[in-house]
């Protein structure tokens, strides 16, 4: 989706993109239980409704059928447990696998703390997950997009928190992210992670566009 922003939609859109990179985070942070699929089937809702827009992840998981989700999140849960546990990726999910060497990982991880503080930020990991972890970076995206949404108004705020994201989406997520994508969707045998490695891949690309587009519209960035 790419957007000229209207007053009417542009607080839904903020919006939209807290639950969008929180849905992506999630969904490589949790094995897809019956609970957690319930919840990501209605969360899909809610994006497309304040969006205004839908996408392969979103509309397979809207249409994810009732009648048989209790095999259905049994047979994907074996599946992220392949995929993720098992370790049938060429590489693990995080970008310390797509750098060239130590000292470059180092580096990475270094700023990617140093990031994280100066944004006040502290992760809850439930699995170890380290800060270069996809699920880690992209709820990083998820936090300040949040901050971003409830700043309307705020040109100060609203200026750091587009800069933070453009930065971060530019150098950090951007450079690994889409050739992790490309891995996965050729690694997963099933919908669910072919759909989210499609839509992650565009949509960060669609976001740095959007967020530029919405800047330019409230004369930000200068």
């Amino acid at each position: 989706m790419t957007v000229k922003m209207e007053t009417c939609m542009k607080t839904d859109w903020l919006y939209s993109r807290v639950m969008t990179y929180r849905l992506l985070s999630e969904m490589l942070q949790r094995r897809p239980t019956l609970s957690k699929l319930i919840e990501w089937r209605k969360e899909a809702g809610r994006i497309r409704i304040l969006s205004g827009q839908t996408n392969p992840l979103i509309h397979m998981l809207e249409n994810i059928p009732l009648t048989n989700i209790i095999q259905y999140a049994y047979n994907e849960c074996v599946q992220y447990d392949q995929l993720f546990l098992e370790q049938r990726l060429p590489h693990r999910p995080r970008a310390a696998e797509y750098l060239p060497g130590a000292q470059e990982r180092w580096s990475y991880e270094a700023t990617l703390n140093s990031i994280y503080a100066r944004a006040g930020i502290a992760f809850k990991k439930m699995d170890q997950e380290t800060d270069d972890h996809i699920g880690i970076e992209l709820e990083f995206m998820s936090l300040l997009a949040e901050r971003m949404a409830e700043s309307e108004g705020n040109v100060l705020e609203q200026n750091a928190m587009i800069q933070a994201q453009t930065d971060f989406l530019e150098h950090y997520l951007l450079p690994w992210v889409p050739s992790f994508c490309r891995e996965l969707n050729e690694a997963a045998e099933h919908d669910l992670y072919q759909m989210w490695a499609e839509t992650a891949s565009a949509y960060l690309i669609e976001d740095l566009y959007n967020l530029r587009v919405y800047a330019a519209e409230q004369h930000l960035l200068r």
